[in-house]
């Protein structure tokens, strides 16, 4: 078009790869054209430079433990003057080993020098030792580094005009495009693993006695074994523990290392007890918490080296607690068995080499089967499966996996002027949340929390006061203490400002508030605080601690605050309320209760409990809507504003849930009572080690990732597009950009059809197909696409993938883009049979190796997985016949070899193959997809099968050439059929890249005519 605007022909050897932006392109304009009274030359623009900082002082200051103090001022907010010499970075100052690294790191910087692979922090635990050290390191200067500014994707920036307000803007429901999903936990059927070979031979396994008869047959199995059992308990122990006494348990295990310093795994069955006991009372109960929960931890620490080895093994069994809940019909829920559960996730991800096994049953008369159940045990503790959790029922196995899915959005659960009573809810995530339940509904609020704020000293409440001078207050009130001290109660002090400022707002929406300060784990102060008011409609249990810490070396006080917080707390509402009405009941999880994460055991094990808590109380009146937020770090708000703990994270690779999203998340959940649990998380398959989210290649459509939006005749999903997990893309570049396939848009949109198809029929038919614009992977980055569809009459479905840009700060920017769309038909039976007699083949002979002569960067740009032409059969100017196969063995998906398609997108790809390789034996052109009248399945394609692909030029347009392909075996039978296939024309080969000299035809008369069709 610009050619033609300014009266010029596009030249044949035109390389618009050299042309890729503005200036480029209008500077080669001016070189091709007079333009009377406009300037000769186009200023191309210079992108800003960088600023850099000055370089950090090569001089290493005669003392470097001024700058030491002040880099641990700044990240941990003491005054530099507290900070003397000899104190202990984690003792006396509370910085743990993920900050210490932090802080080393930024003095490292400053004087330049990099931080050695054998840094033992260990050895450098007070400022002295710090400080000594780094001058003794800071001889080496290294060049001040300057940060490149942000790439953008140049193709898609649009112009200051067209700039539109973001969406959602004013939507209470989250962002389709947002990478954080609303999952639900589902079971699924699994295999059941082959009889393991395996024995216990030379293993010493401890086993914590029921008196129920299971851990009798366990011993008595695996003695049959060769192996040799210790038990532990009351009486007849082999060593007598009672784990009902958590301090007893963690003096006695000591004893326990002494008698046997070598064991190999630990089978814990004592808790069976509280749950067989449980209609006595005894399942709820404090002894019920510290046998199945603290006194177990207290253990596994102590024993933590000798059980983290290879081959060792940890278990336990459930019953109806930690599989089943998610399935209907289940048994009743024992929900210590789900604190239980917990706990060894997080053991499985701090003992990677160990066996950890939680075997959930469901029976309902499990003592008549204590033989099966035990051999199903053992069996999962000696087979290759490394899944955590799993479940047997009816000689099934079943495990547990989470899909994508939105808020049903139809029930209302709060009514306006609802009366709701919150734990912890005066900060955090729960005050933003709870400030935008009470903008909605009005709701009156109860806040439950353990800070007596209204009692703190007016002078720490000055609203002039910063930090800075709080602390210098403090240090006056509190001398002679350690620094840590006096952190912790600045700390705690800006929580009760905080709060207090929150109140405030609260009240300004013009509801009740009224704070009481009351300790969650005390039942006393809690049924106290709940009987002042004669109406409570909801219930919102949102008080919690997280002390991040590994197992071994978590203290045993800071484990039982983090599991009584949430479990005391959620037990001592239930009692009170226990004859009192209300509504609903929420409670705050996390998305680690289904993960695991190192150093969290004890908030993986709390939450767990929680969860399953609600879902049992859901058994007992399904007439109340109980909800379970299960969720990922938030950012700018909640625990992760803790420096070490969002380190952590971000370290591994966990995806933080914007403010925003997360509070419109919780709103449309307010409008759903189908759901009891909901994890809103990022796909993080790397944090997956059980497979939760499922393994890619069991998906029944992979392509599609989120549902976002749903209709009465159509779905939308999101599908994040990403190299690192669609392999594919590295088989299908240009110029080392990957491009999304032709072939892989038509099969994204088959699955979208296919989800929506009534009766899950054959995909028959797709017409009207084009792509107005291609979709590339810009510097590697992932992109999200948004695919759509509408149901129609006759088992039409009218299919689309568009895209929607954003900046860098999430603004939407410009209109959605269309990059495919077509018309989709399913029907119950496939198409009737078709088939043709196959042409006369016109021999055709080349020089050099066929794949080398075909798939050359340069001509077709793809390769590996969709390197599928293996002969070239006949060739007579307008029509070509190629054998082609799909015979990879690569990944398609990251860790899926054969995904589940709808659409056969590798052969598929190989019919449009055909027609570029037709034109560089004619035209020598490069072409690519555009539109398809028609594309009809007949038959389902097969993996390693030869097929003949059948490609007749019809048509040569100014912009297009038109095909029609067919793919059929050797019989002449059609599986697949192209009707009026289009490819864009883009630029000739370059004459070092052209092929036709390389080919010899029979129709070789000819050959010289064709070069110039």
């Amino acid at each position: 078009k610009i050619a033609s605007h300014f009266a010029f022909s596009v030249p044949d050897d035109l390389k618009l790869r050299d042309l890729n932006t503005i200036a480029k392109l209008a500077e080669y304009i001016v070189t091709r054209v007079d333009m009377p009274g406009t300037e000769t030359s186009i200023p191309t623009p210079v992108a800003a430079q960088p600023e850099t900082q000055s370089a950090p002082g090569a001089q290493v200051p005669s003392n470097a433990i001024d700058k030491v103090k002040e880099v641990i001022a700044e990240q941990t907010g003491y005054a530099a003057d507290m900070l003397e010499n000899d104190l202990d970075l984690e003792a006396d100052l509370g910085i743990d080993t993920v900050k210490q690294v932090e802080i080393f790191a930024k003095i490292a910087s400053h004087f330049a020098f990099s931080v050695p692979d054998d840094l033992k922090l260990r050895d450098l635990n007070t400022i002295a030792k710090l400080a000594e050290y780094i001058q003794s390191r800071a001889g080496v200067v290294q060049a001040p580094q300057t940060e490149e500014a942000a790439d953008v994707e140049n193709d898609e920036v649009p112009m200051a005009s067209d700039i539109s307000i973001p969406l959602n803007k004013d939507d209470e429901f989250p962002d389709p495009v947002s990478p954080i999903k609303r999952l639900i936990v589902r079971v699924r059927e699994s295999q059941i693993p082959e009889l393991s070979k395996k024995d216990f031979k030379g293993k010493k396994i401890i086993v914590s006695l029921d008196s129920h008869g299971f851990a009798k047959k366990i011993i008595e199995k695996i003695k049959k074994k060769k192996g040799e059992v210790i038990t532990i308990g009351g009486k007849g122990a082999d060593f007598k523990f009672d784990l009902t006494d958590v301090k007893a348990t963690e003096k006695r295990v000591e004893e326990f290392k002494e008698a046997y310093p070598e064991v190999n795994g630990f089978i814990h069955l004592a808790p069976l007890d509280t749950y067989f006991d449980k209609k006595d009372g005894k399942g709820d109960s404090d002894d019920s918490l510290n046998t199945t929960i603290k006194s177990f931890f207290v253990m596994i620490k102590a024993l933590f080296e000798t059980l983290d080895q290879k081959e060792n093994i940890i278990g336990t069994i459930t019953f109806d607690s930690v599989v089943f809940p998610y399935m209907e019909d289940c048994g009743d829920i024992h929900p210590m068995f789900a604190g239980l559960a917990g706990l060894l996730k997080t053991v499985n991800k701090e003992m990677p080499d160990t066996t950890v096994k939680v075997v959930d049953f469901s029976y309902k008369q499990p003592k008549k089967s204590i033989g099966r159940i035990a051999d199903i045990f053992l069996n999962e503790l000696l087979c290759d499966d490394t899944r955590v959790e799993v479940g047997y029922k009816n000689k099934k196995r079943y495990v547990l996996s989470m899909k994508p899915s939105i808020a049903d959005k139809t029930q209302q659960i709060i009514s306006e002027n609802d009366t709701l009573l919150v734990t912890g809810g005066a900060g955090g995530i729960t005050y933003e949340i709870i400030k935008k339940v009470v903008e909605n509904y009005k709701v009156n609020l109860i806040i439950l929390d353990i800070n007596d704020i209204y009692s703190t000293d007016p002078k720490y409440l000055d609203k002039v006061s910063t930090q800075a001078d709080l602390m210098g207050i403090l240090r006056d009130d509190m001398p002679g203490v350690k620094p840590v001290e006096i952190k912790r109660a600045l700390d705690r002090l800006m929580r009760v400002r905080q709060s207090l400022e929150n109140i405030e707002t609260l009240e300004s929406l013009g509801v009740s508030v009224e704070y009481n300060c009351v300790d969650v784990t005390d039942f006393k102060a809690v049924k106290a605080a709940v009987n002042k008011y004669d109406r409570i409609d909801g219930i919102f249990h949102a008080a919690g601690m997280e002390m991040s810490q590994f197992i071994a070396k978590k203290e045993l006080w800071s484990f039982e605050l983090v599991v009584d917080v949430k479990v005391k707390g959620m037990r001592n509402l239930l009692r009170a309320f226990k004859d009192r009405e209300y509504k609903y009941f929420f409670t705050f999880s996390s998305v680690t209760a289904r993960f695991g994460n190192e150093g969290q055991v004890d908030y993986t094990s709390a939450n767990d409990f929680l969860g399953k808590t609600l879902f049992r109380q859901k058994q007992l009146h399904p007439e109340r809507t109980y909800k379970v937020y299960a969720w990922t770090a938030w950012g700018g708000v909640g625990m992760a504003t803790n420096p070490t703990v969002k380190k952590v994270l971000e370290d591994r690779g966990i995806q933080f849930l914007p403010k925003e999203q997360g509070v419109k998340f919780f709103m449309a959940d307010l409008l759903d009572k189908t759901d009891s649990e909901m994890v809103f998380s990022g796909l993080d398959y790397s944090f997956d080690r059980d497979g939760l989210l499922e393994d890619p290649g069991d998906i029944q459509f992979p392509f599609l990732d989120t549902p976002v939006e749903k209709t009465d005749t159509g779905m939308t999903y999101s599908r994040i597009l990403d190299v690192e997990r669609d392999v594919f893309l590295h088989d299908h570049t240009m110029e080392e950009v990957p491009l999304f396939l032709g072939a892989t848009g038509i099969e994204t949109m088959a699955e979208l059809a296919g989800s929506l198809s009534e009766d899950k029929g054959h995909f028959v038919e797709l017409t009207n197909f084009q792509i107005p614009y291609a979709i590339k992977l810009l510097k590697g980055r992932p992109k999200e696409l948004l695919v759509s569809g509408d149901r129609r009459k006759g088992g039409l479905f009218n299919c689309r993938i568009t895209s929607q840009f954003k900046n860098p700060d999430g603004l939407v920017m410009g209109d959605p883009k269309l990059h495919y769309e077509g018309k989709y038909r399913f029907a119950r039976k496939p198409l009737k049979a078709k088939k043709i007699k196959l042409p006369e083949f016109n021999p055709v002979s080349h020089e050099g190796d066929l794949e080398t002569l075909v798939y050359d960067p340069k001509r077709l740009f793809m390769f590996g997985l969709f390197a599928t032409i293996t002969d070239i059969n006949s060739f007579d100017g307008k029509t070509l016949v190629t054998t082609v196969e799909d015979k990879s063995k690569k990944e398609f998906f990251k860790g899926v070899k054969d995904p589940n398609f709808v659409a056969a997108p590798i052969l598929v790809d190989a019919m449009f193959q055909t027609g570029g390789l037709l034109e560089f034996f004619t035209t020598s052109r490069t072409v690519l997809p555009y539109k398809i009248k028609s594309l009809k399945f007949y038959r389902d394609v097969e993996k390693n099968q030869e097929y003949f692909c059948i490609t007749e030029k019809v048509a040569s347009g100014e912009e297009t050439n038109t095909y029609n392909l067919k793919l059929v075996d050797k019989k002449g039978n059609i599986f697949v059929e192209v009707d009026s296939f289009e490819m864009v024309k883009l630029n000739r080969l370059d004459p070092e890249d052209r092929i036709v000299d390389l080919v010899e035809f029979a129709f070789s008369n000819e050959k010289e005519n064709s070069k110039v069709n």
